[in-house]
């Protein structure tokens, strides 16, 4: 049952969106103000609540998070529940404070609230200030920061000096930039929560036994860093079936093959095996496509059933020539290969190609050097061709 209190403030409440509650116009500061991040904002705090019991709590914590973090009341009520010992609104205000200093967006702010409430209780100073500073040193703060700490909060309950820190001097030591570390962040935050020395150190060693170079290494973990927090025994089982399968682990396509198949269940690969079938590839036919092209199966069931059904009901392409070019399936149908099609067709029937051109490579060019070379090289055809590129009859 709603506490008499709350009912009752929350029967007077108007719309956030066109009013403001009576106490926030007694705080010392604007709400639209900007501080430095050096500002103390311990004195950015609401008067102390009248009552210091539970039911005279929660209305003014609701109240806050719903008028000045923008949170929905059933939200606030929610993160409100693990705030009810808080006598004053003093460390909540402050810590809210502090990440709009920090250039923190409004989204930021109420994602992070709602995932980890329990950092409205964290000391500024002591707590959150020093992990703000660990980030600033590496280059990251303002909205890049923001969007890594909503996207895992869980960040700002790790030590500075025995998480943060270590972890980042870890990463520096494969990626030797701290740009490199902040692309690699932004990635994957979840690196950070993770073992390193129980997860990033023995998968980067495992990978390096099986012939992986320093090279393929470093990109993998600058683009997808959350690969490396899988448990070693997962990534060695994955190996090993990639060997099965006829991966040369000296080959770069051994590693890529192991990223694709970590995202891949039994389950999900039988699955889009039994969809190749559908469309009359053999076992060996999907092992080839596969070899060729790891990522085949990491697209969805959907994107190809449609490629299968365009490629071999509407263009015709034989068995043969996707499973040699199995590339195809990735790419948009709307967005790239229906408007190039369109284009080589209106080519070949112009007789505008000195010698015909083969259809993958067609498709995977570049933008800019598509354009160039087979729509604006062909002087007055170049305004029909762009046209028919752009599908305007």
């Amino acid at each position: 049952m709603m506490l008499p209190t709350l009912r009752k403030s929350l029967a007077l409440a108007k719309p956030h969106s066109l009013y403001m509650p009576q106490f926030l116009f007694s705080l010392p500061f604007s709400l639209s103000s900007s501080r430095s991040f050096n500002d103390s904002s311990s004195s950015l705090s609401f008067p102390p609540f009248t009552s210091s019991s539970t039911s005279a709590s929660l209305p003014s914590i609701v109240t806050l998070l719903m008028d000045y973090v923008g949170l929905s009341m059933e939200s606030a009520m929610n993160a409100s529940s693990c705030l009810l010992h808080l006598k004053t609104t003093e460390k909540p205000l402050s810590v809210i404070n502090f990440l709009k200093n920090s250039d923190f967006s409004d989204t930021h702010i109420q994602t992070i609230i709602c995932k980890r409430p329990q950092l409205l209780k964290a000391n500024v100073e002591k707590t959150l200030k020093p992990k703000f500073r660990a980030f600033h040193d590496l280059g990251l703060l303002g909205c890049d920061l923001g969007h890594i700490i909503s996207a895992n909060p869980v960040i700002l309950t790790k030590s500075t000096e025995k998480q943060i820190l270590p972890k980042i001097e870890c990463l520096k030591n494969y990626l030797h930039t701290n740009e490199k570390v902040v692309r690699a962040l932004k990635r994957s935050s979840w690196i950070l929560i993770f073992d390193m020395e129980k997860r990033l150190v023995p998968n980067i060693r495992l990978l390096e036994s099986y012939g992986v170079e320093d090279s393929q290494l470093h990109k993998f973990l600058l683009r997808q860093p959350r690969f490396f927090t899988i448990e070693p025994k997962r990534i060695k089982e994955i190996a090993e079936r990639v060997k099965e399968m006829g991966f040369n682990p000296n080959s770069r396509l051994f590693s890529h093959a192991i990223l694709a198949m970590s995202s891949l269940s039994r389950e999900t690969w039988q699955g889009k095996v039994e969809l190749c079938k559908n469309f009359g590839w053999s076992e060996e036919d999907v092992m080839c496509a596969f070899r060729r092209f790891p990522y085949l199966f990491s697209l969805s069931e959907k994107k190809l059933t449609m490629g299968m059904d365009y490629f071999i009901n509407v263009l015709k392409l034989d068995k043969f020539y996707l499973v040699s070019h199995p590339v195809l399936f990735s790419l948009s149908l709307e967005g790239r290969v229906i408007p190039r099609h369109r284009v080589l067709q209106a080519l070949r029937s112009k007789n505008l190609l000195k010698k015909d051109v083969e259809f993958t490579s067609f498709c995977i060019r570049a933008e800019n050097v598509f354009l160039q070379r087979y729509v604006l090289s062909f002087g007055n055809e170049a305004e029909y061709l762009l046209r028919v590129y752009k599908g305007i009859t």
